[in-house]
């Protein structure tokens, strides 16, 4: 057998009550006082260990199985899986987005990207147009014209208060207002509307992360070749996989836009400076969605005219979010620490199973609990 167990010698009970008791015991007190007090051997009496070697093969295997058990946790689990022996951080970066390839409408009509593709003003996003209501030449020369937002039944309906801004005049069922004319609606000839392809979108992904602890920056901004998704180390990634990722159809993006997330995860080993990237995104919004418009301010024979584009698309907003790690001798002292603290439980359980289970446990029992006096 290959066990060798601890056992204590005795067990010392209400030790805290006898020793206030004891405290309290000078050659002043009365005799008959002092004898009901309790021995102070017996109050301090001293606990110490001694081995027993029990030739008793179930415990042996039992006592061996429980130590194999924690080391091949600890290999595995702990220094293989977790890779607990390394100092981790976790950073945030940036991302540059470009967008490449023409996006063509459902009008046979190509949208370069320089056309389309517009800051929705803020950093670190990009927009993606999958739905624009075009109104061409609009004029603002003191004239009045229906205006769609302001819907009417009678010409009461439309006494704002200032025939400047709106006349009482209701036609074809909106109210007559000074604005850009003619006004957008996508009901009427005046307003194009243009639905744009998805399939053919990529966009090029360069992120930077760095890490504060180490001192390292990692960063994809220095690649001169766009790798497309899915070969390893891809930078670029179509905008239907990127939908797809979402668990959407693209078909539910057209209409209102919607808002999206985007994550790069750079899972980093700082000992042999590689990592893996992984892009996830998410959905925030697809029933208000996403539009903004962009407007083109010209003169034609004199006159101050604009052509309005009213998008609705994709906003994109992007991350870097960096995991790295790095080997510490002081996490490798910690988990060796961790292991040979579990490695008692063998002991632990071994002695339980000795006491409760096996027929010989009280003959056990006697072996391992000696008491002795000072007299012995």
């Amino acid at each position: 057998s290959c066990s060798s167990l601890t056992f204590r010698a005795s067990h010392a009970a209400k030790c805290r009550e006898g020793f206030a008791k004891t405290i309290q015991m000078t050659s002043f007190l009365p005799a008959w006082v002092q004898d009901s007090l309790p021995d102070a051997d017996e109050v301090f009496a001293y606990d110490t260990v001694k081995l027993v070697k029990i030739k008793d093969s179930r415990l042996g295997l039992l006592y061996c199985g429980v130590q194999f058990l924690v080391f091949l946790y600890m290999v595995v689990v702990v220094f293989i899986m977790n890779k607990a022996y390394q100092d981790t951080e976790k950073s945030t970066g940036w991302i540059l987005t470009k967008v490449s390839k023409p996006q063509v409408s459902h009008l046979g009509i190509s949208w370069d990207v320089y056309d389309r593709v517009t800051n929705p003003g803020e950093s670190g996003a990009v927009f993606i147009p999958t739905r624009v209501l075009l109104t061409r030449g609009q004029t603002q020369e003191d004239e009045f014209c229906p205006s769609p937002a302001h819907p009417c039944k009678a010409p009461a309906d439309c006494n704002v208060g200032d025939p400047k801004v709106q006349k009482m005049e209701c036609t074809s069922g909106f109210c007559m207002r000074r604005q850009w004319c003619p006004a957008e609606n996508a009901d009427w000839a005046t307003t194009e509307t243009h639905y744009l392809d998805l399939d053919e979108v990529d966009l090029w992904f360069k992120s930077y992360v760095h890490y504060h602890k180490f001192g390292l920056d990692v960063t994809t901004a220095d690649e001169k070749e766009s790798v497309k998704y899915p070969q390893r180390g891809a930078n670029t990634y179509s905008l239907k996989d990127l939908i797809r990722m979402t668990n959407y159809a693209p078909e539910e993006f057209v209409e209102n836009g919607a808002m999206m997330i985007l994550n790069a995860l750079f899972d980093c080993n700082l000992d042999t400076e590689q990592c893996e990237v992984k892009v996830e995104t998410a959905n925030i919004d697809t029933q208000t969605g996403f539009n903004h418009r962009v407007e083109n301010i010209y003169y034609e024979n004199g006159v101050r005219k604009r052509d309005m584009y009213h998008m609705y698309g994709i906003r994109i907003a992007t991350f870097a979010t960096g995991l790295g790690g790095k080997t510490s001798f002081s996490q490798i002292v910690l988990q060796l620490s961790s292991a040979i603290a579990l490695m008692g439980c063998a002991e632990v359980i071994a002695d339980f199973y000795l006491t409760n289970y096996i027929p010989e446990s009280k003959h056990y029992t006697d072996q391992k609990v000696t008491v002795t006096s000072e007299d012995a």
